[in-house]
């Protein structure tokens, strides 16, 4: 049996809970059966409102599965409970409480990768009592609030074609979610596309390029991948937006894919694994949408449809998730 012992650390899930935060326990259940496979001793420890330091005696002594997520319209709990497994100098897995806050940011993260000189959509920060930077980014806009996660925001249709639409919306996001700046972005037009990372002995690994196809979308129904098309079992978002792995035909764009995801992982701070998804633009050109650091290990999710694309097992997954933790703990 290994000496490794491990806890897996989710947040508490109640039985009301939307989809988008109830998708947590999936994770927990591949996660255990992955540590059972390895023969790693583990517990399971569900946290309350990010409070971690109720638990101190269940994790002394166990490299931690962080699996701690915040709830809608509370985002900064991701990060702030991830902050407390470093103050109690607990091992864990995944990326830091520094890469959470700069990618739960999605601003912060633009300008991060703006800086790297990774491509990035037109847009900014949308000030609904200052409009002025409707007439530098050309429409139509996609307008989201810039800190949630899960596609939370992005019901309906969250695409504008007009300067009175993206105000209606703006106002509307900034009421329902208040104090989070409202990011608007060029909406792109093309493909999409998104590249699991995974760390590896030699460093991080890009897996299988996923597409996302949107099939059959009629016209007034946005292609992309909202909150419908990830939590709405049944409806039409979910049932004709299919993930699919591209032919060799395409590979020299996914090799450039698969790059530019790479190229995100050391100016965001990634550990352990990560998802980066992308667009193409009116060009074909692929943009950066976002970085996703601890994205959904669930087995039906499109981390884990990747992996086994790459011919790695649960098992493989959270082994090599679990290598990244402990060689990076600190010595004693």
């Amino acid at each position: 049996m290994s000496t490794l012992r491990a806890a897996v650390v989710h947040t508490a899930v109640d039985p009301e809970a939307d989809p988008s935060t109830a998708d947590v326990l999936d994770q927990v259940r591949l996660f255990e059966q992955g540590l059972t496979a390895l023969d790693v001793r583990h517990t399971t420890v569900a946290v309350r409102e990010g409070r971690v330091w109720e638990h101190v005696a269940a994790l002394a002594g166990t490299v931690v599965c962080n699996l701690l997520e915040a709830p809608p319209g509370r985002p900064q709990l991701h990060a702030a409970a991830t902050a407390a497994l470093e103050i109690l100098g607990v091992p864990f897995t995944g990326s830091s409480a520094g890469a959470l806050w700069l990618t739960t940011d999605k601003l912060a993260t633009r300008a991060v990768l703006s800086g790297e000189g990774l491509p990035v959509a037109a847009g900014g920060r949308l000030d609904p009592k200052h409009p002025e930077l409707l007439d530098l980014v050309p429409p139509p806009w996609i307008l989201k609030p810039a800190w949630e996660d899960a596609s939370v925001g992005l019901e309906g249709n969250p695409v504008c074609a007009t300067g009175a639409e993206a105000m209606v919306r703006a106002r509307a996001l900034k009421s329902r979610f208040p104090g989070q700046p409202i990011l608007l972005e060029h909406f792109l037009p093309g493909r999409e596309f998104n590249v699991s990372l995974l760390a590896s002995p030699h460093g991080p690994e890009a897996l299988p390029v996923a597409e996302i196809v949107f099939v059959d979308f009629p016209a007034g129904v946005p292609a992309l991948v909202g909150y419908e098309a990830k939590w709405a079992s049944g409806s039409f978002e979910e049932t004709h937006t299919v993930r699919r792995f591209p032919s060799r035909d395409d590979e020299p764009l996914l090799a450039r894919v698969r790059r530019l995801a790479l190229a995100c992982w050391e100016p965001c701070g990634l550990a352990g694994y990560a998802r980066v998804d992308f667009r193409l633009d009116e060009t074909g050109t692929p943009v950066i949408l976002e970085v996703n650091t601890n994205p959904c290990l669930s087995a039906d999710a499109g981390f884990m449809a990747a992996a086994t694309r790459a011919g790695l097992t649960a098992a493989d997954v959270v082994g090599r998730i679990l290598d990244a933790a402990v060689g990076r703990a600190p010595a004693g």
